[in-house]
């Protein structure tokens, strides 16, 4: 659901109504078939009495549970009693790991049920017009003031995430004491969008019957995140993420990625990236960009041999093209022959259109900027034409691995490129967490987000390029990772291909 869910109104005047009053509402509705008036009127939010706040603030040690799990989600925060109700959503959010897609509602303690009767009103609330106390002048010392005292937060009304949050104990507040801070808990939270606890429930028990998941729908298995285990909590990843907020999106990148610059090309995508997104690309860029590069001249050459021995053949006059637009018989089998590629391939490799590996070499140099078509021939660059060194086309190859006219393709390219830099391989299960970042940051190619058969579209010329040895393009090589790790790392910051001097 999301804030602009057109039945997410209906669900809220549901959830604020009495056991009486939902009976009352659907006997009015069954009237309606028998041509009897109805007139069912929404109940109004009332304002909430509430305690002034303490004279002193003071240090709550809550315990936040997401109702229905099983075994139980749960923190143990430290959280400052004068934060108020809307900071403490975010507290609550970012302790389990929600992504704040949706709606939220804090319930007033009354007889009426936890979650029932009156609530605090949220800004989406007062928006619509909504009447009632503003959980942003509410705070929580004023609900929470004895140990054994609770208050009821529901997340998303669609799939219903109800949290009980109790008391524990109080204590004095340092004046510089953070928002809040997680001591204790068990599991990760629930998964955003997961179906609530009975979805939740059914994700859980098929993970410890098989942590591969193979009983799961193939499209339910490609939802799941990248490495979900559903039992594994990071405490100081939740006190990372704690102690964030408010932070604007630069403060948690500058933060989080130890003082790193991000990559340009990944500019659009943080721009909308929610916090915990921000995070996890930081963390990546830390690692990316801490990375030692372990090349030589040799691995230089390896990695500009395949696209300069296009260029050179092209020279000056360009390569020559049939009337149908493949190069001619006699030019394919100089690249078959002077690149190897019968060691891997069948054929004998004089027909263009019969030699995929040929025809991919040449469409990634094209993509790449390092040919162009013009007239019936295969033209270098300008580009291309002023590369006389292995270094400088290396420069060129990785300056144009992350280019595209759209941002979100770009994007796309970058976090595919940030996966094999951060994580020391190259490998094409990094389009799962290509697919998994952009769609919690609201892009999608469908109704579920990103699609990774998508994603593995939209990065294919980068992939084929990090991952040669992936396609029939390139034999394998043994420093292939370092390889894939540099040249992505050329591409994320190019200023760090002058760590390799003058080679």
């Amino acid at each position: 659901m999301s804030p602009d869910d057109p039945m997410d109104h209906v669900r809220r005047r549901v959830l604020n109504m009495s056991p009486e009053e939902v009976s009352a509402a659907l006997e009015q509705i069954s009237a309606l078939g028998t041509g009897e008036q109805f007139d069912f009127r929404p109940v109004r939010n009332r304002a909430v009495e509430l305690p002034a706040p303490p004279s002193t603030p003071q240090s709550l040690t809550v315990r936040v549970a997401v109702d229905h799990t099983t075994p139980l989600v749960w923190r143990r925060l430290v959280v400052r009693g004068d934060v108020t109700l809307d900071a403490f959503h975010e507290v609550i959010q970012r302790s389990l790991g929600w992504q704040g897609h949706h709606l939220h509602r804090f319930w007033a303690p009354t007889d009426e049920g936890r979650t029932r009767g009156a609530h605090f009103e949220t800004e989406a609330d007062l928006a619509e017009g909504e009447e009632g106390t503003p959980e942003a002048e509410v705070r929580l010392d004023q609900l929470l003031r004895e140990p054994g005292d609770q208050v009821a937060y529901t997340y998303d009304f669609g799939d219903g995430w109800d949290h009980t949050v109790d008391l524990e104990t109080t204590g004095p507040l340092d004046r510089d004491a953070p928002r809040a801070r997680c001591l204790a808990g068990e599991r990760a939270g629930p998964l955003e969008d997961s179906g609530g606890p009975p979805g939740h429930q059914e994700l859980v028990e098929a993970f410890a019957s098989d942590p591969a998941l193979s009983s799961l729908r193939e499209e339910v298995r490609e939802w799941l995140p990248t490495g979900w285990d559903p039992g594994h909590l990071d405490l100081d990843q939740v006190n990372t993420a704690l102690s964030l907020v408010g932070a604007t999106a630069d403060e948690i990148f500058a933060t989080c990625a130890g003082g790193h610059p991000p990559p340009e090309a990944l500019g659009p995508l943080l721009e909308i990236a929610p916090p915990d997104v921000v995070i996890e690309i930081a963390a990546m860029c830390r690692d990316a960009a801490t990375t030692e590069l372990d090349l030589d001249a040799d691995d230089l050459a390896q990695l500009a041999r395949p696209y300069r021995f296009l260029v050179d053949l092209a020279g000056a006059d360009g390569i020559p093209l049939t009337s149908a637009g493949w190069m001619k018989p006699a030019v394919v089998e100089q690249i078959f022959t002077g690149l190897r590629i019968g060691e891997r391939w069948i054929g004998k490799g004089n027909r263009e259109d019969l030699t995929p590996p040929v025809a991919e070499l040449r469409a990634l140099a094209v993509d790449l900027a390092l040919l162009r078509k013009h007239k019936g021939r295969l033209l270098r660059t300008q580009a291309a034409a002023r590369r006389s060194t292995d270094r400088e086309f290396v420069g060129l190859i990785a300056g144009a691995l992350l280019r595209h006219r759209n941002p979100w393709v770009q994007s796309a390219r970058a976090l595919f490129a940030l996966c094999t830099a951060s994580r020391g391989r190259q490998a094409g299960e990094w389009a799962d967490t290509v697919a998994d970042l952009m769609t919690r940051s609201g892009l999608g190619t469908g109704a579920f987000g990103m699609d990774r058969w998508d994603v593995l579209d939209l990065v294919d010329p980068t992939k084929a390029v990090l991952h040669p040895s992936g396609t029939p393009c390139l034999p394998p090589h043994p420093r292939e990772d370092q390889h894939a790790v540099a040249l992505a790392v050329f591409a994320l910051w190019p200023a760090r291909l002058s760590e390799l001097g003058a080679q």
